[in-house]
């Protein structure tokens, strides 16, 4: 009997089950974190907020491990799942906790549109220079009514 094929699918199995498990990891991470954040949102203001996302940020990069396209995989994937909670303030905010750094400076910008019928609509985005990261796309209508640059 051959067991060659056996020998062959076997790895690849279990690097398709590794690689499975980190994305779900990613996911649940993600999903924790932008509950949490939405309950600080309700609790502190902004500014509070955000400095603690800067206190704990080398805690959120454990809970958030990976590559900065799968970080923000995860936050887009996370979101449509979650529609009480995530927020397009609250997934920017876990962006920005996630891949900012003292050496990576991201803004924060939180725009508004009028409607057809009139009302006003907001949206928040992070922004790594002219780089929509999390939010996007925008639309041309949007008008930036406040912008944070990421503390160190």
């Amino acid at each position: 009997m051959d067991c060659s094929r056996f020998k062959r699918t076997r790895p690849d199995l279990v690097r398709r089950l590794r690689v499975f498990g980190a994305h779900w990891r990613l996911l649940v991470g993600v999903a924790a974190l932008q509950v949490i954040v939405a309950i600080g949102l309700r609790v502190l203001r902004l500014p509070a907020l955000r400095t603690t996302g800067r206190l704990v940020r080398p805690l959120v990069r454990v809970l958030l491990p990976g590559p900065e396209h799968r970080v923000l995989w995860a936050i887009g994937a996370a979101g449509p799942r979650m529609p009480a909670v995530s927020t397009c303030l609250v997934q920017a905010l876990v962006g920005e906790m996630r891949l900012s750094s003292p050496d990576r400076r991201l803004s924060l910008v939180i725009g508004v549109k009028r409607t057809a019928d009139g009302a006003l609509q907001s949206h928040a985005w992070l922004r790594d220079g002219e780089r929509v990261l999390v939010g996007g796309p925008l639309d041309d209508s949007l008008s930036p009514l406040v912008q944070w640059e990421s503390a160190a």
